[in-house]
């Protein structure tokens, strides 16, 4: 069972995107997924968003232009709208010293990016409905 209907996924490759909105649409057709290219358009997003309506979950990916996940992490723990917001980073960047610093700012969890549709099936399915 999905735990988490509405997702924003932030992530400037669009392919990581589709196959993201794939996979997510086999498990649950009535989940919605929303996105933002990076932590900039993620916060204009947000900021047009109603109360209501906010996500149930945001995935960031760290290695974007103009703002990493790291850096949006930080925007939205520090932002009493956004800080209950379950937050999780993925990323190929896959140092001990960013994930516990990651982990100390507010995200849920931070795994490294998959390698394969299964992985991503994998994760997925982790991130939805285990938390």
């Amino acid at each position: 069972m999905i735990k988490y209907k509405k997702i924003l996924l932030v992530d400037d490759d669009i392919d990581d995107r589709l196959i993201f909105e794939e996979i997510l649409r086999e498990m649950d057709d009535d989940s919605l997924l929303i996105y933002a290219e990076n932590g900039l358009d993620m916060v204009s997003l947000l900021d047009k968003t109603k109360e209501d309506e906010l996500p149930d979950m945001i995935i960031l990916d760290q290695n974007m232009p103009k703002m990493t996940g790291k850096d949006s992490l930080v925007f939205l723990k520090e932002n009493q709208r956004y800080r209950d917001i379950p937050t999780i980073i993925y990323s190929t960047y896959q140092v001990k010293d960013f994930y516990r610093e990651c982990l100390l700012l507010g995200a849920q969890d931070v795994v490294a990016k998959p390698d394969s549709l299964q992985a991503y099936r994998e994760m997925i399915e982790q991130f939805l409905t285990s938390r």
